[in-house]
């Protein structure tokens, strides 16, 4: 059924496909046989309807049907034979698509493909070494950030001070009129914390448990929220509690904590596992640069639709990310704009080492994705099913697990072979 395959492009292929006349004369058959058994006609018995009459009456159904079912199937044992991999839906030349009683279907299809990368060279590439150290301000940073993570909170009546905790009845008004959906009570407020207003942290800074202060904000035209956006918020605010918040000690208990026997046990495990970071940043550090000298050495044109549905993944991921910061989203255009240039080097990086772990038999086991799923399980506290099904409820597949462990393996390899100095 695959008569010619035309090179139009690198990444651009035309099938002309020919369905027989037999194909199309058993189908349209087969579809008259059904309206005959089904279809009642005043003055004939179900099933004995000429079939002049059921083409006077039906054929442009009929005929809409037969293509509706033998071009995809044609389509699909075209590409098998052909042994291409579509990276687009196909594009069918729909007014060439008529069926002539005695005569075979032929039509056109257009379709994108992973252009073929050839001499594939990732030899040679020189790293510059980039040396781990950790130093000691470092762990006991690290140190000050558990004892934060233990702190645990009391009543207290004195004055509140910067990390304390308020817990607030908090009334707001705009204009003199109450507004609901931005008063709480009983809410819990931590004195200088990146995401509490700094006017909050100022006003309560010194108050104690039954005082009461009035606190005004101006938010700006652009807000995200349309209520409050342009608008002066008054709130009323009383402070129900005030808790101190107390920093345990560094000591064997805190270290305990970490799973750890001893302080000095603590800081050594907090050493090594800085260490395991930092080399495991630097190792991405090489990889991207790796990607780059690969994307200097190969010239070569990259699907459109690829590149089309990496910028629409891009924009995805910014509208997330603008909705969780409350930064506001800009228009879709002006991002496709910003981001076509990262995501056609985005599209050229995984075709290359698609293109590499081919030649060098690069393949993906079972036992790589188990490890990988197992690994993601401990560091995000969850059962090795519970991420299965995260991965098959968001992406669909566990495909996109394994074709990021593949694109990992061939950077390793590659990272292997290179001289780092």
């Amino acid at each position: 059924m695959l008569q010619e395959i035309e090179k139009v492009s690198a990444t651009t292929r035309r099938l002309k496909i020919n369905v027989p006349s037999d194909v199309i004369q058993s189908e349209t058959d087969s579809v008259y046989n059904q309206i005959r058994a089904t279809t009642r006609i005043p003055g004939f018995r179900p099933g004995k309807v000429p079939q002049a009459i059921l083409v006077k009456k039906f054929s442009k159904s009929v005929e809409a049907q037969v293509i509706e079912k033998v071009v995809p199937q044609s389509y699909m044992e075209a590409i098998k034979e052909s042994k291409l991999e579509p990276v687009s839906y196909p594009d069918i030349d729909e007014k060439k698509l008529e069926i002539t009683p005695g005569q075979p279907l032929s039509f056109t299809v257009t379709i994108e493909v992973k252009p073929e990368i050839e001499n594939v060279n990732y030899e040679g590439i020189v790293l510059k070494k980039k040396p781990v150290s950790v130093e000691d301000d470092e762990v006991e940073r690290s140190i000050k950030l558990l004892q934060e993570s233990k702190a645990l909170y009391s009543v207290s009546d004195e004055e509140l001070k910067e990390s304390d905790m308020a817990i607030v009845d908090s009334d707001a008004f705009i204009d003199g009129q109450p507004v609901s959906e931005l008063s709480y009570k009983e809410y819990p407020l931590v004195l200088g914390t990146p995401d509490m207003p700094k006017e909050f942290s100022d006003a309560l800074t010194g108050k104690k448990k039954g005082d009461a202060v009035d606190i005004k904000l101006n938010f700006e035209n652009d807000h995200p929220n349309k209520t409050i956006a342009g608008k002066e918020v008054l709130f009323k605010v009383v402070v129900t509690e005030a808790k101190k918040k107390n920093i345990p000690p560094v000591d064997d208990e805190l270290a305990q904590s970490a799973n750890c026997s001893t302080v000095d046990e603590l800081r050594k495990t907090i050493h090594e596992n800085l260490g395991k970071r930092k080399e495991g940043e630097i190792n991405l550090s090489y990889k991207k640069e790796i990607l780059d000298e690969l994307i200097k050495r190969h010239e070569f044109d990259v699907p459109t639709s690829m590149v089309y549905g990496e910028i629409e993944s891009m924009i995805h991921h910014e509208k997330q990310d603008a909705m969780k910061q409350g930064r506001e989203v800009r228009p879709e255009d002006e991002m496709a704009k910003v981001f076509e240039s990262r995501a056609r080097e985005n599209v050229k990086s995984v075709l290359l080492l698609e293109a590499i772990g081919k030649k060098d038999k690069i393949e993906i086991t079972d036992e790589d994705v188990k490890k990988a799923i197992d690994e993601i399980a401990v560091r995000n506290n969850l059962k090795p099913e519970e991420v299965t099904k995260l991965y098959t409820v968001r992406e669909g597949s566990m495909d996109a697990l394994k074709s990021r462990l593949f694109a990992d393996k061939v950077l390793e390899m590659i990272l292997e072979k290179s001289t780092i100095q």
